[in-house]
């Protein structure tokens, strides 16, 4: 899990961008992890029930003018795993949920 090389465009970080699917906007960045092998995005989706979802790094195609677009539906990215807020610490059993969830959707190479 870990951000391509280049699709940030050297930005430090893209919290707050708007985070557009395949079928349109999904959310907005409300916390990032760029570490490697361990960085994720964490979106929060819905306007009046907000729900913080955990989008892995190797989702994300490019970034710029304030949004973050990634290879995913906003349907795929609403069966992703669910954080109680922003920054809560993700577990093994997150980030498990999350590459399941992943491979199901049969796309994505090595991540």
């Amino acid at each position: 899990m870990t951000f391509r090389n280049g699709v940030l465009g050297g930005r430090a970080s893209v919290k707050g961008f708007d985070v557009v699917a395949t079928d349109g906007r999904a959310g907005r960045v409300s916390w990032a992890t760029y570490a490697p092998s361990e960085s994720y995005l964490v979106v929060t989706t819905g306007l009046l029930h907000r729900r913080h979802r955990v989008v892995p790094a190797g989702a994300v195609t490019s970034a710029g003018d304030g949004r973050v677009s990634v290879g995913m539906t906003r349907a795929e990215i609403a069966r992703l795993p669910l954080l109680p807020h922003p920054q809560a610490t993700v577990g093994d059993d997150t980030r498990q949920h999350m590459l399941n969830a992943l491979e199901r959707l049969a796309i994505w190479g090595p991540i």
